[in-house]
């Protein structure tokens, strides 16, 4: 695969898992502070176990994207500049 295609792979994983986990936050949120209890206790600790996964997914996208922009920065610096 490209750097390119990478890049841009990851790039819309982390994105599409913040804005799940941002949602779920929210819905997490509202109903530890209205006490709305949506959710059993264990579908609730499945719920924490799945945003900690996406956090995690999170994480390993954005630093798989950090290393191949680094890679493609450093390329760019090893090429002779054009007058």
């Amino acid at each position: 695969m490209e750097r390119k295609t990478i890049e841009q792979v990851t790039a819309s994983i982390a994105v599409s898992l913040v804005f799940l986990m941002t949602i779920g936050l929210i819905i997490s949120i509202a109903d530890t502070f209205f006490r709305w209890n949506l959710f059993s206790p264990s579908i609730q600790t499945i719920l924490y176990f799945i945003m900690i996964c996406f956090t995690i997914l999170i994480v390993s996208t954005v630093l798989v994207n950090i290393m191949i922009n680094i890679s493609i920065i450093a390329s760019n610096m090893d090429k002779p500049k054009h007058d």
